[in-house]
């Protein structure tokens, strides 16, 4: 249990007093406070975290204590908390969304020169060119990495663009000295959140961590699903009415050519089908009646094709344009 008593408070630095009086502040004026592992991670680094949530979020290094000392004088219950609040930790204060804030913070990439043991994140090509660096020893280095090289000036040159390491492959150790000088930064740097506490309620960083794309086409797929079902129910706004009764209008004229209802919007349907029918029922009989009647085979075969056609149309549904135009009048 966390305490500070008046008598121990005198006891206590007064830039800890101050911290703690600061952090409460920040904790009761956040909507949301985030929590990231800073254990090794480069300071100069952190600093551009800082310049990139400028106007987001602020972030804050502190000690754990006084942390834990400020959350529980804001009110926070720092039960659900505390677990989180180990080794190194920088605190992220906004009233930002926490998950708008994890998905900013996945966006940029940050970089770093490599250090023994580090797996390249990108290819690391030497390029062609002037190196910058003089002959001697490098040479060796260059030699080892079968990289090709030529002496021009005093200088050492590469003759072609060379791949020393690919995305995943170890980066050999004797490259950094090379790397750090050409100014190639070949390894991700990215800030590891533990949990966001959201008002009250504690988010682990698993469930911060959201796929853009997976979202995506589940809202594209839900969009095609609403749109589908406004017009099989005639949802009465414009755009579905509009798909729904185009879809009305020919299956009505389905129906009528079926049924043989004749007016000027049906009678090619209609008639079409009289034909193909008395075109059926003439090669039907053809071979016991001689009704001196030319049958045309593939006029059947064509009219068949026509009305499959239609039915498929019919059973597809409404198309991606369509989709989109409905999409916003079916959710307001």
């Amino acid at each position: 249990m966390i305490t500070m008593s008046i008598t121990e408070e005198r006891k206590i630095p007064k830039w800890k007093i101050d911290e703690v009086a600061e952090l409460e502040e920040k904790i009761r004026n956040s909507s949301t406070v985030m929590i990231a592992d800073i254990q090794g991670f480069p300071t100069d680094k952190l600093h551009e975290i800082r310049k990139k949530l400028r106007g987001k979020a602020e972030i804050r290094v502190t000690k754990n204590t006084l942390f834990l000392i400020a959350a529980k004088r804001a009110g926070v219950d720092v039960s659900k908390i505390e677990n989180y609040i180990t080794g190194s930790n920088a605190f992220i204060f906004s009233n930002d969304n926490p998950f708008a804030i994890s998905i900013f913070l996945s966006k940029f990439k940050l970089k770093r020169y490599p250090m023994p043991g580090d797996k390249a994140d990108e290819e690391v090509v030497i390029p062609a060119g002037d190196t910058g660096m003089t002959a001697g020893p490098i040479l060796s280095t260059f030699g080892k990495l079968k990289v090709q090289t030529k002496v021009q000036d005093g200088k050492v040159h590469v003759v072609k663009d060379t791949v020393i390491a690919k995305p995943g492959d170890p980066i050999p150790p004797e490259a950094a000295p090379i790397l750090q000088k050409l100014g190639i930064m070949p390894v991700y740097v990215k800030l590891k959140l533990k949990a966001a506490y959201h008002e009250g309620l504690i988010i682990p960083v698993s469930e911060l961590e959201i796929n853009l794309d997976q979202y995506s086409s589940m809202v594209a797929e839900a969009s095609r699903n609403s749109l589908a079902l406004g017009v099989e129910i005639a949802y009465p706004v414009p755009e579905v009415l509009k798909l729904t009764i185009g879809k009305a209008h020919l299956r009505a004229l389905a129906l009528a050519g079926e049924a043989g209802f004749l007016t000027p919007d049906t009678a090619n349907a209609v008639l079409s089908r009289a034909v193909a029918k008395a075109y059926a029922l003439v090669s039907a009989i053809s071979g016991k009646v001689d009704l001196g009647v030319e049958v045309p085979k593939a006029q059947p075969v064509q009219e068949e094709k026509k009305e499959e056609k239609k039915e498929e149309e019919e059973k597809k549904g409404p198309s991606d344009e369509e989709i989109a135009g409905g999409l916003s009048s079916l959710f307001g």
